[in-house]
């Protein structure tokens, strides 16, 4: 009996052996060969677009096939067109991939997002993985004499941003609407780099929507030579390398503003989401998060990431998931502080 009960075993594991090799290969097979267009919700030389072609160099490799990855900019609505492009356009067939600014799946919980787009449901898409988690912070220029948090709420600031439902925006009208700072928001700066060139040229003050892994990495001569002030970290949970700059939860006085930063603050936890159409048949999306997965321990890739001072701290997209379910569960009453947060006084 108990010979026979181990035999079966080994049979039961050759089954699911010959399985799992059955649908690799069958993945293999429709990769190989094929190109992967990695669409990047950004400008070329954005902190989105220098994080996502360091992942399109080395990603093909770890898919089976090993297809080859092509970097497509597609800017436009703070990202979220590029959003859309892969959720409704792309062909359902794992061959596109999306790279999206993280605050676009909040926009139709909060109804930031027009009502031509009601229909964009980012629980819906393929999640692969995201490279680290962010800790946004609000930066100005030095030399505008700026150099604490305080200082936003004694006079008006011009800060700038792409469009209502990036990081920039809503973070800047959620510092004005709990913290009573004086922040002028421009909109119309497409990215992260035009923001950065206008601090420069000096047709803003600020940028309240950067994360600190983009300006480390995009413009290391600005920490280096100290020509901005970092004034406040916008995240869940500070940033080991920013002591003494103050984390906006800790400014947050009451139960209601505490809720509204829950909502706001939870998808800095997938700073850098990737995601492919919705409907992907499950072998190839399978397929893809783990060679997301693979991606962040290969040590060329790991060695590119430290060449461009990009922290590796990943998550599964599979991990993503539950993460999304979580944020839309959120009570009415957070939901409702959330929106108040984020809202623009009318005049």
């Amino acid at each position: 009996m108990r010979r026979t009960a181990i035999g079966a075993l080994f049979l039961l594991a050759g089954v699911l052996a010959g399985a799992h090799s059955a649908a690799a290969d069958e993945v293999a097979d429709f990769y190989r060969g094929k190109q992967v267009k990695l669409i990047i919700g950004y400008a070329p030389g954005t902190g989105y677009d220098v994080h996502a072609r360091l992942l399109g160099r080395h990603l093909g490799r770890h898919i089976p096939g090993e297809p080859t990855i092509i970097p497509q900019n597609m800017e436009g609505a703070g990202s979220l067109r590029a959003g859309l492009y892969v959720y409704n356009v792309a062909e359902k067939d794992g061959l596109s991939i999306g790279a999206m600014n993280r605050s676009m799946v909040l926009a139709p919980l909060l109804e930031t997002i027009e009502s031509n787009q009601a229909d964009f449901d980012p629980r819906k898409l393929g999640w692969i993985g995201s490279i680290n988690s962010a800790t946004t912070v609000g930066v100005v220029w030095a030399a505008s004499g700026l150099t604490k948090f305080d200082d936003l709420r004694q006079r008006e600031v011009i800060v700038s941003s792409d469009q209502t439902t990036s990081d920039s925006y809503v973070f800047a009208q959620l510092m004005n609407n709990l913290l009573g700072t004086k922040l002028k928001v421009i909109t119309g700066y497409s990215g992260t780099t035009a923001s950065y060139l206008a601090m420069e040229r000096g047709e803003t003050t600020g940028y309240m929507g950067t994360s600190y892994s983009s300006l480390k990495s995009t413009k290391p001569d600005w920490i280096r030579d100290k020509k901005v002030n970092i004034l406040i970290q916008v995240a869940l949970k500070p940033d080991p390398e920013l002591k003494g700059v103050p984390i906006i939860t800790d400014l947050a006085k009451t139960a209601t503003e505490k809720q509204a930063l829950e909502v706001l603050l939870a998808p800095q936890e997938m700073a850098r989401p990737y995601f492919t159409s919705p409907g992907v048949d499950p072998k190839r999306l399978a397929a893809l998060q783990k060679a997301f997965m693979e991606t962040m321990k290969d040590p060329a890739f790991i060695a590119d990431a430290q060449k461009l001072s990009i922290d590796i701290d990943p998550m599964d997209g599979r991990d993503i998931v539950p993460l999304l379910d979580k944020i839309y569960k959120s009570t009415p009453e957070a939901v409702a502080a959330a929106k108040r947060a984020i809202a623009v006084e009318k005049k």
